[in-house]
């Protein structure tokens, strides 16, 4: 049996979880040495190094070694980090109970530990995946995106419950006997824990990009209940709508492996984990554009009020001095100038903008055509008409097309009726 479900496990993947304690990615590992909480060693590798940090989350009773077939790929254009949880492999055991906010909080305690600074790249397979969940609730400000490998869902015993309370008692049952004795004390807790929140509303995630990883596996001739067709259909009709809590990324669903997709399909994993990447330095690039654009507006805003107590030399200075800041190009700054001239009302402001432009790229017949609309919109007919001759001149040697040498001479025919009025 491959798929844990709620109880977040199933025979065969506890039993493997003991056999499978390689080293993950020797040749990338900066440090494979592990980390002190407290009294508590935690076996723990690094690797690679990026503007991000990529945590790995196993699933029920499985330690790092795992994610040995997807963290080297990650690491190598990323920082990753992949840690066995307290009593599984190679680190120490804790005499707390091994509730899901108790593994929640020493989650906590081992980024601390190893100094990992956000922003955060959460992966979490199986239970792991709640787990990067309840972190995620807690600290939003430091995730920046979410992979979650066919990970457990707290509602599931509750849903299969409704089609057939029998089986999934007879589920349990059978469970309860192939669970390794040191596991079945958290195995109790973890399910009275779901029990409990599959009564709550689902915590709610930060809206970062996410990748939620489906399988949908058929098998023949199930073992188990919840590998029936039915119970898979719950399955990921519950993904679906945990991925319905972001507005970026994707459900990817894949009947290709069983539950455990980062050891059938890695290629698949890596991914996702790379298109959350991608995703979310995109949206750290358009928040940071945002922020800059906000700065340089409000600085044009302060000339506009230069200009208004007529110290028109401070505001053509401070106006060119923010523009060579920004590092915007010729059509990013005209855009600016239609923005102060349109949704901002500052024309005067927007010529300065203009004209910045203009002087700065003396060769663009679009820069002058538009420095002269702006005069052309102060009562300056005949400034304008100069920028119009010098566009239609400049149009005419760069071949610009028919359309836009239309445009430059009919704004040119406006400044000339305004010089004849």
């Amino acid at each position: 049996m491959s798929r844990p479900f709620s109880r977040t496990y199933a025979a065969a993947a506890l039993m493997c979880a003991f056999a499978m304690m390689p080293a993950v990615a020797s040749a990338a590992s900066e440090q494979a040495d592990g980390v002190n909480v407290g009294a508590y060693h935690v076996d723990a590798v690094s690797a690679g190094s990026g503007s991000y940090t990529v945590i790995f989350e196993s699933g029920f009773a499985s330690d790092l070694s795992v994610w040995r077939r997807v963290a080297p790929e990650i690491a190598k254009s990323a920082k990753v980090f992949v840690y066995s949880r307290a009593g599984i492999g190679k680190s120490d055991a804790r005499p707390e109970a091994r509730t899901p906010q108790r593994s929640a909080a020493e989650f906590e305690q081992v980024i601390e530990a190893a100094h990992l600074s956000p922003p955060f790249i959460l992966v979490g397979h199986s239970y792991g995946g709640y787990l990067i969940r309840l972190f995620a609730q807690r600290h939003p400000e430091q995730v920046a995106g979410m992979v979650f490998v066919d990970a457990s869902m707290e509602r599931f015993d509750t849903e299969l419950k409704k089609i057939d309370a029998a089986k999934v008692a007879q589920d349990q049952k059978y469970l309860d006997t192939l669970t390794p004795a040191p596991l079945k004390a958290e195995s109790k807790l973890v399910d009275e824990a779901f029990a409990a929140a599959s009564l709550l509303p689902a915590p709610k995630l930060p809206d970062v990009p996410a990748v939620v990883l489906t399988s949908t596996m058929v098998r023949e001739q199930p073992e188990f209940f919840m590998h029936t067709v039915p119970a898979v259909a719950v399955w990921r009709s519950l993904h679906e709508q945990l991925f319905t809590q972001f507005s970026s990324g994707s459900h990817v669903v894949t009947a290709n492996s069983g539950h455990n997709i980062h050891l059938e399909e890695p290629a698949l994993v890596a991914g996702a984990i790379q298109q959350v990447i991608a995703s979310a330095t995109e949206k750290e690039q358009r928040r940071v554009r945002k922020l800059a654009q906000e700065k340089l507006l409000g600085t044009l805003d302060r000339a506009g009020a230069l200009l208004q107590s007529k110290r028109d030399g401070e505001a053509g200075q401070l106006v060119a001095s923010a523009l060579k800041e920004s590092g915007y190009g010729e059509n990013e700054i005209n855009g600016l100038g239609y923005t102060m001239l349109g949704k901002r009302k500052q024309p005067q402001v927007a010529a300065l903008v203009m004209k910045f432009n203009a002087d700065t790229f003396p060769a663009s017949a679009n820069a002058h055509d538009s420095y002269g609309e702006l005069l052309l919109e102060l009562k300056q007919p005949l400034q304008a008409k100069a920028q119009f001759q010098q566009a239609i001149a400049l149009g005419t040697a760069g071949g610009k097309s028919p359309q836009a040498m239309e445009g430059y001479r009919g704004n040119l025919a406006k400044a000339e009726k305004a010089l004849a009025q």
